[in-house]
């Protein structure tokens, strides 16, 4: 496959901060688009997000220079070059950059080209991309059966950082179980129809409904973390479903938004509560025994890797333990996280590591160990959908992508039932 054209912008994602629009178009005329999501609350081992820094322009967080990357660093160098894989086409990217977190160019930049590779080679080869993330993931190992719609892990209420700190918690879920639904339009149309009716149920108690940076309630007058899961339960029972055996819950915790790194404490700005580690641990064993969580993200701090054996230790028979911060889809530290059994499930996001072959490796790795994998979105989203081509073409068996509000989250959700139909 040679480069013909390839061109970058700068574009505004769901928060209204600017992000890299790259397009790349295949000698055959094939032509596609990769945009880049960026996080609010990210790890601290996250590739490179390249800004400008100039506060004259949104507030030094423009994208020029990485848009200028692409145009006149990278363009140059990659176009009437053939490239025979997505591998080969990553890799080069990877050398040219020539540093661990992608510091010379941006993993922003790099990772705009590319998803832009991988659409268009999809195109040229005539196959949906699902179907070229599935060729890609199992290599000759693949098989049509191996194509599989996720389980989703729908967001309806945010506090921390996402939503003003309405909550310590950053991320309340709703999972519809897949074996109680036969199909993921129906388990959306449970987790659109709990949504609604929890707005409803905050209404009732008085409550706004405000939303956070992905869609999800907001309540700015909550009274503990607690009470959000009584609110989510009163929303699932409402709605006609059963607690637990249809629906059960998750949280991303994102710990190290409120981790203390000089007490090495855990701080609950909302309730005024402070914790040791070992303290913070028994909450958390205790609350999550009180309610149906079963899938709990980030519940330490990013480098508090003993605590991080702890509490998998205490919780992983019966829960899965997600490492996002902790992990930040490296396949070091996932290797790392294996050495002292830190967690049982990873959270994928391409753009902390930059590539469609490295957020492949990760899964690969994950796999190889057993742990479970999610493909997420990120807080500041666009209405690209190539995640929920690769939560179907990959070893994910779960996916992260918001409420069911927001055109940014709904394109996601809307191309998974799209490629339903094509099974």
């Amino acid at each position: 496959m040679r480069i013909k054209q390839i061109w970058s912008r700068e574009i505004l994602d769901s928060r209204g901060l600017p992000t890299v629009s790259t397009t790349l178009q295949l000698d055959d005329g094939s032509t596609a688009t990769g945009k880049v999501p960026s996080g609010a609350s990210t790890g601290k081992t996250e590739v490179l997000e390249l800004r400008d820094n100039d506060l004259k322009r949104y507030r030094g967080q423009g994208v020029l220079d990485a848009v200028s990357n692409v145009n006149d660093l990278l363009a140059p160098k990659l176009v009437n070059k053939e490239f025979l894989s997505q591998e080969s086409f990553d890799q080069y990217l990877i050398d040219l950059d020539g540093t661990e977190f992608k510091t010379n160019f941006g993993g922003n930049t790099i990772l705009s080209l590319s998803i832009a590779f991988a659409k268009a080679s999809a195109l040229s080869k005539g196959v949906p991309l699902y179907e070229y993330f599935g060729k890609l993931y199992w290599r000759e190992g693949f098989k049509k059966e191996l194509l599989e719609l996720p389980e989703p892990l729908i967001l309806v209420i945010e506090g921390g950082s996402h939503g003003n700190w309405v909550t310590d918690i950053q991320e309340y879920m709703i999972v519809p179980r897949k074996v109680k639904f036969p199909t993921f339009a129906d388990a959306l149309r449970a987790g659109s129809e709990i949504y609604h009716t929890i707005h409803d149920v905050l209404k009732e108690k008085g409550y706004t409904a405000n939303t956070g940076f992905e869609g999800a309630f907001a309540p700015n007058q909550l009274k503990s973390n607690e009470e959000a899961f009584e609110i989510i339960i009163e929303g699932i029972e409402k709605a006609g479903y059963k607690v637990d055996k249809e629906i059960y819950l998750a949280v991303d915790i994102a710990a190290a938004e409120f981790f203390d790194t000089s007490t090495k404490k855990y701080i609950l700005k909302s309730e005024k509560k402070t914790f040791t580690e070992q303290e913070w641990i028994d909450y958390l064993d205790k609350l999550f025994s009180k309610y149906p969580v079963h899938i709990v993200e980030d519940p330490m701090d990013q480098e508090n890797w003993e605590g991080w054996s702890k509490i998998t230790k205490r919780l992983g028979q019966s829960k899965e333990i997600v490492g996002d911060d902790l992990l930040t889809t490296n396949v070091k530290r996932i290797q790392k996280a294996k050495e002292i059994n830190a967690v049982n499930s990873v959270l994928i996001k391409p753009n902390q590591i930059g590539t469609i072959t490295e957020t492949m490796r990760a899964m690969r790795v994950s796999e190889e160990f057993g742990y479970s994998c999610i493909l997420s979105h990120r807080s500041g989203e666009t209405n690209d959908s190539t995640i929920s081509d690769l939560v179907v073409g990959s070893y994910a068996q779960k996916c992260k992508f918001g409420a069911p509000n927001r055109g940014e989250r709904i394109e996601k959700y809307n191309r998974l039932m799209e490629i339903e139909k094509r099974f």
